[in-house]
């Protein structure tokens, strides 16, 4: 894989040397680590290099270094699916970074989700709210790796109550093991 270098020519001078190629034969991208601040610096860049095609923000949370890794995708059509990714570090105490939604709108929805599920909150970005999860959900975002979300279902859910499943009768080939001679 080529650098592109359409997208170093387009980067700000503090980005133009720190990016790296990472990957398999198969899936090589380029890859940029940026300060959160620079985010709407770094992306207008990408996207006038003709990487339009957002797909979506991952939050990795490692709370043993107290911080959220956001990494942006986006790839270009115009070449072949080449792709970039956006890397930058939150604060896991105070994670606030800059919406992305005004370069690239389909980042709205998926900053909803980061919002919703990690507590990531975007400046500028009039749409935070609960969207997947349902109004009576009480606890901390749920997918932070230090959340035990077994507790909140079952009080919210089950009454406090750890829920049995039923014993199941038949197995999935259709009869039992009574019908085959086996234990009750």
């Amino acid at each position: 894989m080529e650098i592109d270098k359409e997208l170093i020519e387009k980067l700000p001078d503090k980005y133009k040397n720190s990016f790296s190629i990472e990957g398999t034969d198969t899936g090589k991208r380029i890859e940029i680590t940026i300060e959160p601040q620079d985010l709407c610096k770094v992306l207008p860049a990408i996207k006038d290099a003709g990487y339009d095609h957002f797909i979506g923000i991952t939050v990795i949370d490692y709370p043993d270094e107290n911080v959220f890794e956001l990494v942006y995708l986006i790839d270009s059509i115009s070449k072949n699916g080449q792709l970039v990714a956006i890397r930058t570090k939150l604060p896991r105490d105070n994670p606030v970074i800059d919406t992305a939604s005004f370069i690239y709108p389909l980042a709205y929805y998926q900053e909803i989700e980061a919002y919703e599920f990690f507590g990531v909150r975007f400046n500028n970005h009039d749409g935070l709210r609960k969207w997947i999860l349902e109004d009576n959900w009480q606890g901390p975002p749920p997918f932070r790796k230090d959340i035990d979300t077994r507790d909140i279902v079952l009080k919210l859910y089950y009454g406090g109550k750890r829920y049995e499943r039923p014993v199941q009768k038949r197995s999935l080939g259709g009869y039992s093991l009574m019908e085959k001679g086996g234990e009750k």
